[in-house]
């Protein structure tokens, strides 16, 4: 499902089933409504990367042994100079890093996944987790234009 919040409103938000073909799906949805923002190809590309990640944490992690099929939520607003994500989920939560804190990326050639955290705050201008054991996580995300900060986003981190 897609739709907005209120009409005349720059926001767009999707509920897809928490699967991995959906991922693609979030990615591109995302990089359209961030191209007709006329943001720099190289932004978008950021901002797809770091979505993608992070509705692939949720599709991995969220729901581990969940006998249901939950949706997440991602949900995508322009902002003065920037743009704001935001991917939910109602699952298992987790300890999330404090706000300005790069996890440490020990590199094993040989082990897949494991980075997405870290590829999230390198690519985003602001990156917040709010987590809640057994109630799920939503994490914002927020990257400008041109530098200049995305007005209308904290960027503090709330770990419950």
């Amino acid at each position: 499902m897609i739709s907005t919040n209120r009409p005349g409103a720059d926001v767009i938000e999707l509920r897809v089933p928490c699967k991995p073909e959906y991922v693609r799906t979030i990615r591109r949805v995302i990089a359209d409504f961030a191209e007709s923002s006329d943001m720099p190809k190289a932004t978008i590309e950021e901002i797809e990367i770091a979505a993608s990640e992070a509705a692939t944490n949720i599709v991995r992690h969220a729901y581990v042994d969940c006998s249901r099929m939950p949706r997440m939520h991602i949900r995508c607003a322009r902002r003065k100079h920037g743009l704001l994500v935001e991917v939910t989920d109602r699952g298992r939560g987790f300890c999330a890093p404090a706000d300005g804190v790069i996890p440490n990326a020990d590199i094993d050639f040989d082990r897949e996944g494991g980075y997405g955290i870290v590829l999230i705050k390198c690519l985003m201008d602001t990156v917040n987790y709010i987590s809640k054991p057994d109630e799920g996580t939503k994490i914002k995300m927020t990257k400008s234009v041109h530098g200049i900060p995305a007005i209308g986003v904290h960027s503090t981190n709330h770990h419950i």
